[in-house]
């Protein structure tokens, strides 16, 4: 298991090309995966939201156009010197999302009405200290966005194919993925943008590890969705993206209990 200044090492070294390549214009980010986040942020004009995992801000300073007061965090700095030099009216604070303890000194208990992280959690070698603080942090009846790789399609042992088929009197590329492990957590490492200077680290959990880490602190199941791919987009972005009738994201909303 890599300690998190390894972790964070990786995320320094890959905050210039990571920048880079999401402001460059076609990106599943953008397309796929920000729209259904934002659908179900429901964020309000004036309402108090926090960003976990930032990265270089393009969503933190979204939810500032729609009139959210944001404050957004990472533990990489090389990603927070992205996202300020991005500009935008957001507040940028450095902050490690594993350190429970660290993530409670952003505000005070119900201090926030909505709280996202958007494809961050397959990235944190513990979920389970955010979803303590968070509870802690948002007010009763708030909601918790979070997006992240599908991992059902995306565990350590999923690997993407390609056939050709016979299909209604012509051949046809048929893509799919064969996966030989998912239940069991794992932690590996990868790439996720072509060309990236440095491999960084994932930390795959099961979506019964992950929703457990949540109900386990009194947040309730309140959407689900696995946004696909629009086949006119098909070769946009990562093409671990390829795919579109099998979902490579999974986004929840999750609301207090109380």
């Amino acid at each position: 298991m890599p300690g998190n200044d390894e972790v964070r090492e990786a995320w320094d070294a890959l905050a210039g090309y990571w920048d880079e390549q999401v402001e460059a214009g076609e990106t599943w980010q953008r397309h796929l995966i920000q729209p259904c986040v934002e659908r179900l942020l429901e964020l309000r004009s004036g309402e108090r939201v926090l960003e976990i995992a930032c990265g270089n801000g393009e969503f933190a300073r979204r939810m500032a156009e729609l009139g959210g007061s944001v404050l957004a965090t990472d533990f990489s700095e090389g990603m927070l010197e992205r996202a300020r030099a991005r500009g935008g009216e957001v507040e940028y604070r450095r902050v490690d999302a594993t350190d429970e303890e660290a993530l409670l000194t952003v505000g005070e208990p119900g201090s926030f009405d909505a709280v996202v992280s958007n494809m961050a959690i397959m990235d944190m070698s513990a979920i389970e200290p955010m979803a303590s603080a968070v509870a802690r942090l948002m007010r009763p009846g708030g909601r918790f966005v979070l997006s992240t790789l599908h991992p059902a399609f995306n565990s350590g042992e999923a690997v993407p194919t390609a056939e050709l088929v016979y299909r209604d009197g012509d051949v046809r590329q048929v893509r799919s993925v064969k996966v030989s492990s998912y239940a069991k957590p794992s932690v590996d490492k990868g790439v996720a943008i072509p060309g990236q200077p440095v491999e960084h680290w994932y930390f795959h959990r099961s979506i019964s590890d992950i929703l457990r880490a949540f109900f386990d602190h009194g947040w309730v199941l309140d959407a689900l969705e696995e946004p696909l791919v629009d086949p006119e987009r098909e070769s946009a972005g990562s093409p671990g993206y390829v795919y579109t009738e099998i979902p490579g994201v999974l986004v929840v909303r999750f609301r207090t209990s109380k």
